[in-house]
């Protein structure tokens, strides 16, 4: 057998060998991994009666995560990421920056993306570019001794509702074939949002989110 014919037979093996992960139309694909937020907060000022320049941080959380993904054609996919609720911090920002947790929430980002996956549906390493809607659902809120004591000092404990929104969510990432089985999948994705906090003795701050997710996970077809 000649260099060429070498050359040939081996590109045909490595088809065949990789043909069984193959990203091609109809493919149903799950994976699991870990998920980061970390929300990128720009705060409002309290609302009356309050200090002025009241504010508020939010702390990242990470969770198991993962994902089903469907390959509607060779390149177009729809992808679902799931993942275990978020428990983030409520921090005082402002003139609450030394008071510490003013609080906690739990989120759960419902997320829908269509994507675009770049290369054949046989490549070893497919980068994508996505676009999702993103239902972001808060609930289980609590309020700190820190945060009664600036709302509503010496009264009975603060409460406090996060609004739950939809926004936009743009995404990259990419996967690559590690072996027959395998697939590594990571992906950056920036939701923009925009919610408001209201409390229990009629004070509210209005607070972007703008979180960054970052996720990683091991993946196969099914």
């Amino acid at each position: 057998m000649n260099k060429t014919h070498q050359i040939i037979a081996t590109a045909a093996l490595m088809t065949i060998c990789f043909g069984a992960h193959a990203q091609s139309a109809g493919t149903k694909m799950i994976r699991i991994g870990g998920t980061q937020i970390t929300p990128q907060v720009t705060s409002g000022n309290m609302t009356a009666p309050s200090f002025p320049n009241t504010q508020t941080d939010v702390g990242s959380d990470t969770q198991l995560g993962g994902g089903l993904t469907y390959m509607y054609t060779d390149n177009l996919s729809i992808d679902l990421p799931l993942a275990m609720p978020f428990t983030h911090k409520l921090l005082g920002a402002g003139a609450l920056a030394g008071a510490g947790q003013v609080g906690s929430v739990k989120a759960l980002p419902f997320t829908v993306f269509g994507q675009y996956r770049f290369n054949e549906p046989v490549a070893l390493f497919r980068p994508y570019v996505g676009i999702g809607i993103t239902y972001a659902y808060f609930y289980d809120e609590t309020g700190s001794g820190a945060l009664t004591a600036t709302t509503n000092p010496g009264g009975s404990p603060t409460k406090l509702s996060v609004g739950s929104k939809f926004a936009l969510t743009p995404q990259i990432g990419f996967s690559y074939v590690l072996n027959e089985k395998w697939t590594l999948d990571t992906s950056y994705s920036k939701t923009f949002l925009k919610n408001r906090t209201t409390f229990s003795t009629g004070q509210t701050i209005d607070t972007t989110l703008n979180p960054d997710t970052f996720s990683i996970g091991l993946g196969m077809k099914f």
